[in-house]
């Protein structure tokens, strides 16, 4: 159980750094030309930070399947399968979005590839 809460409080204190870069985003956009570099940035930093989340996830959900003290361990492995399904495609569509938008070496220097 250990384990657990260490991914559950990465991932608050994750949720807590994609906040605090949408906070400072947000008065950019009052004058969106003078600020659209920045806020183009902001936006893929928060992309990382996601991914960062997606990651974690995965991570929880490794750890779960682990448990076996469950009600009914077939339906929770099913569920378990189906919300990692999602989980991978969530990964790919980030990927995706940060190679098109040009970060793939800054992927692989963050070690997220």
């Amino acid at each position: 159980m250990g384990k657990l809460l260490s991914v559950a409080q990465r991932l608050a204190k994750k949720s807590k750094e994609i906040d605090a870069i949408k906070d400072g985003r947000r008065p950019l956009f009052s004058e969106v030309e003078a600020n659209k570099e920045q806020i183009i940035q902001m936006h893929y930093e928060m992309e990382f930070k996601r991914l960062e989340c997606m990651y974690l996830k995965q991570e929880q959900i490794k750890e779960l399947k682990n448990h076996t003290d469950v009600y009914n361990p077939q339906i929770y492995q099913q569920q378990l399968e189906r919300l990692e399904a999602i989980t991978n495609r969530c990964i790919s569509s980030i990927l995706k979005r940060l190679f098109e938008g040009g970060y793939g070496k800054e992927l692989k220097r963050r070690g997220l590839v």
